[in-house]
């Protein structure tokens, strides 16, 4: 596994994302990712570096780059993206007009020819993750790391896992991807699967009230289960803005 680096989560940080809506692990992430945009934006805008990367990337991916709207964050953006702006224009100016053979002229013109073909389309395509992606990816190994490790101490965890909403089945497979412990990796499965139990029953009861034959049936703690299981199969909703503030907002 990667050693932890300063961005390590804490255990007591599961925890307490564990005793909040959704999954705990997706929570984490958006503050590791709102904690990035935070340093790229007032620490490191100057850095070429940093911002060659996010112009080879063609700029940060969908759910990340809305994080960059927040209070005093404009000249940052606009600094970031004239670089990305600027690379593909460069990228389009210079890539040298392809030449298509007559096989290929016959197969575009049947509407035959295979996307991936044209070497100006690959130019645009990004050449490198989205860097908040990049550290995302060092986040989970960090999550993993820390949770397996505290079930190896003791039961606790999977008892706060087991009140918890579950992992999102995104962060579910990459936790069983560092569980090598059978016993420990059979626990975890059984806690999800309870959850999963739990919430299949739940959507089974707002579908049997949403039929004309519940009427007047008032919808419980299972009226929002739809959005539930959306958000523990394929995610959060993206936000279309950051949360937080300017950095002297922003809090810890």
């Amino acid at each position: 596994m990667p050693k932890p680096n300063r961005y390590v989560p804490y255990y007591d940080d599961i925890v307490a994302a564990m005793a909040e809506p959704g999954c705990a692990f997706c929570r984490l992430q958006l503050r590791a990712a709102e904690r990035y945009i935070d340093a790229l934006l007032w620490e490191s805008v100057n850095d070429p570096r940093i911002r060659r990367q996010v112009a080879q990337a063609r700029g940060f991916c969908n759910r990340h780059a809305w994080l960059l709207i927040r209070p005093g964050g404009a000249l940052s953006a606009a600094i970031i993206y004239k670089d990305v702006i600027q690379a593909a224009a460069q990228v389009v100016r210079t890539a040298p007009v392809p030449k298509m053979s007559l096989w290929q002229r016959v197969r575009a013109l049947l509407g035959r020819h295979q996307p991936g073909e044209d070497t100006l389309v690959r130019a645009l395509t990004p050449q490198q993750p989205c860097p908040v992606c990049t550290n995302a990816t060092e986040i989970d190994a960090h999550l993993c790391a820390t949770l397996l490790a505290a079930q190896a101490r003791s039961d606790d965890v999977l008892e706060h896992y087991r009140t918890s909403a579950g992992l999102c089945l995104e962060h579910f497979r990459t936790l069983l991807s560092y569980a090598q412990q059978p016993a420990g990796r059979a626990a975890l499965i059984a806690v999800q699967l309870d959850l999963w139990a739990a919430l299949d029953h739940e959507l089974a009861e707002f579908i049997r009230k949403s039929d004309h034959q519940a009427r007047g049936e008032k919808f419980g703690a299972e009226r929002d289960a739809w959005e539930r299981a959306i958000a523990l199969t394929s995610g959060p909703q993206p936000l279309s803005r950051s949360q937080r503030g300017g950095i002297t907002q922003s809090g810890a």
